[in-house]
C-alpha cells in the first residue's frame, strides 16, 4: 500500500496558498491580541528569534519594538510570503530562515526573547523544543506563546484535526490543556509570569514566560 503519510513542510507549504484567507480570517483578532500582549513584554534593544513564522502575521507588526527579528519557518513558502510583505513594508530588521528549531546551531543566550506563535501544537518534540528555547535565551529572557489547546474542550475543529492526524492527512496535533501546557513550560525551566485565552473556540492560551 502506497504510504500517503504527509508531511509537515509540503503540508504547510500547501496551506500557505490560503493561509492568510481561512485562517487569519477567524483568528484575526486573536492575532491582534497577541501582538498587543507580547509589545508589553518587549524592548527596543531586544533581539527577538521567531519559531513558525508563518505568513508574518505576527513577526511584522512585531518588528517595529525590537531591534532584530530571525523569523524561521519550515515552510518555504510560507516564508516567501513573509518576506514579500515585509519588503514591501521595509521592514529591514527582520531576517528569514529556514529550519526546524532543534536542528539549528544557534549560539546559546543569544536572544532576549524567542516567541512561538501557533505553531506548539502542531510539535511532537514539544520538550525537546522548549529546551532549546531555553537554552538559547539570555539569562531573563523572555519565551511568549500562543497555542490552540484543543484539549480543553471538544470542538468541531478540535475533532477534524484529531482524525485528520490520525489519518496522516495532516501532520502531529498536540492535545494540551492551558494547564498542561503551562506545566510543560515550567517544567523546562521557565517561570510563567501571564496566562491568558485569546480565542473562544478552541482556545488560544497567550503564555508569557521567563528563564530562570
Amino acid at each position: 500500500m502506497k504510504n500517503t503519510r504527509v508531511e509537515a513542510p509540503a503540508f504547510w507549504n500547501r496551506r500557505s496558498e490560503v493561509f492568510d484567507k481561512q485562517v487569519l480570517s477567524v483568528y484575526e483578532n486573536a492575532y491582534r491580541k497577541t501582538v498587543k500582549r507580547s509589545a508589553t513584554f518587549l524592548k527596543e534593544e531586544d533581539r527577538v528569534f521567531e519559531i513558525g513564522c508563518g505568513t508574518g502575521a505576527a513577526t511584522i507588526p512585531l518588528s517595529k519594538y525590537v531591534k532584530e527579528i530571525t523569523a524561521t519557518d519550515i515552510s518555504k513558502d510560507m516564508l516567501q510570503k513573509a518576506r514579500e510583505k515585509a519588503e514591501k513594508l521595509s521592514k529591514n530588521n527582520i531576517t528569514f530562515s529556514m529550519g526546524e528549531l532543534t536542528e539549528m546551531e544557534i549560539e546559546p543566550e543569544s536572544y532576549d526573547v524567542v516567541t512561538a506563535y501557533n505553531v506548539l501544537l502542531y510539535m511532537k518534540n514539544q520538550d525537546e523544543v522548549l529546551k532549546k528555547i531555553y537554552e538559547i535565551l539570555k539569562p531573563g529572557g523572555i519565551f511568549l506563546s500562543a497555542t490552540d489547546c484543543l484539549g480543553r474542550n471538544l470542538s468541531k475543529d478540535s475533532v477534524k484535526k484529531f482524525w485528520k492526524s490520525k489519518l496522516h492527512l495532516m501532520p502531529y496535533v498536540a492535545f494540551d490543556t492551558p494547564i498542561s501546557l503551562m506545566r510543560k513550560i515550567q517544567k523546562n525551566g521557565f517561570e510563567v509570569l501571564e496566562i491568558v485565552n485569546l480565542h473562544k473556540n478552541p482556545p488560544n492560551i497567550f503564555i508569557a514566560a521567563k528563564k530562570k
